[in-house]
């Protein structure tokens, strides 16, 4: 997967079709990425009457690597149903009673922010080593997750250690 910055959303047919503004490279070789072909990627945002939204996302493909990745604005965060925005203000405690989600979510998507942040600071940490990249300080929520993605240390929810499963019994 590929995070971008820079994009325009086009609404067409109650879908919100995602145009690049910028070159797409390949995470994992650093090639210019192909469009191979399109897929719908279902977003949840809003206050308490939440709105679907549909955004049509392109599917790219690495001829070095053999791979295909999916370009996701950075308004999406992979892997989850709701949008970046959304989950940032659940992670800092701010509108969640006004979270368009169930109460069991906010916990969870709270619990999985808990677990990511500091593999996703250290991720910055590497990077600005490595490449002298800068980030902010402290680093906005997007910016960790485009970074995180974007060099492929994505990790997914199966590779994370929860408390409820690091219990005993």
């Amino acid at each position: 997967m590929v995070l971008i910055q820079s994009y325009r959303l086009v609404e067409q047919g109650g879908f919100l079709i995602v145009i690049a503004l910028e070159a797409s490279c390949c995470p994992l070789c650093q090639t210019r990425l192909l469009m191979r072909s399109t897929r719908e990627r279902v977003c949840w945002e809003g206050d308490a009457e939440a709105a679907k939204n549909i955004l049509i996302i392109r599917r790219l493909y690495c001829e070095k690597c053999d791979r295909i990745h999916h370009e996701l604005p950075d308004c999406v965060v992979p892997y989850k149903r709701y949008s970046a925005n959304v989950i940032e203000n659940i992670a800092n405690g701010q509108a969640a009673k006004n979270a368009p989600c169930p109460d069991g979510t906010v916990r969870r998507l709270r619990g999985w922010w808990t677990t990511v942040k500091p593999y996703f600071l250290h991720i910055l940490m590497t990077l600005t080593a490595k490449f002298g990249v800068s980030f902010g300080k402290p680093p906005a929520f997007k910016e960790m997750v485009r970074a995180t993605a974007n060099s492929n240390n994505w990790i997914f929810a199966h590779q994370l250690c929860t408390c409820s499963e690091a219990r005993p019994g």
